[in-house]
Formats: C-alpha cells, structure tokens, sequence
C-alpha cells in the first residue's frame, strides 16, 4: 500500500533551499505541506526550490498548496522555482497552466 501525504528532504546552500518532494502532494498532504511552508517563509532563504522528480501525484488542492507557497514566499521576498517534474506531474501542471505561473526546469 503507497503511504499517504509527502516525505522530503532539505538540502541547503547558503541563500538558497532545494526541498525534494517524495509521494503525493494531495489532501493528505496538507497538514504536514503547511508545517514546511511555515518554516520556509521564517528560512530568510532568497529562493526555494521545489523539486518534484520524486512527486507521483498532484491534484487540485496540491496545486493549490503550490499557489500558497509562492504567495506566502513572495510575501517575505523568496522566490519560488519547480524542478523536474514526473510526466504526470507536469501534464497537470500544463492542463492547468500552472506552467505560465511558476519558473519550471524541466
């Protein structure tokens, strides 16, 4: 059976954060995606970057997290950037035109 939610791993160099995402970033996921995103907005990194290689699902409110994360960063200067995201991950980033919104490095 998949574990519900996401796992990830933080991975610091200097002004900048790489946080790899594992799992799915849904309902489930929530709780602990608000929980990171606290830390990240008092991190007083200059640029976050997701990276979602290890992300096997996202659905709407997953997006919807995304769109907090970059409002609430913006909101103390950091800049929000995806990076290579799965296939499935990226037809529903682009089905949704999320990729208009983020910096993705594919």
């Amino acid at each position: 059976m998949e574990k519900r939610g996401i796992q990830y791993r933080l991975a610091d160099d200097g002004d900048h954060l790489t946080v790899a995402l594992e799992g799915r970033l849904d309902f489930a996921a929530e709780r602990q995606f608000q929980e990171l995103l606290a830390d990240l907005v008092v991190s007083r990194k200059r640029r976050v970057t997701f990276d979602l290689s290890g992300l096997s699902h996202i659905d709407s409110v997953g997006l919807g997290l995304l769109y907090i994360a970059r409002e609430d960063l913006g909101k103390v200067n950091i800049a929000l950037a995806l990076l290579r995201p799965r296939e499935t991950v990226l037809r529903m980033l682009e089905l949704t035109e999320t990729t208009k919104i983020f910096a993705i490095t594919r």
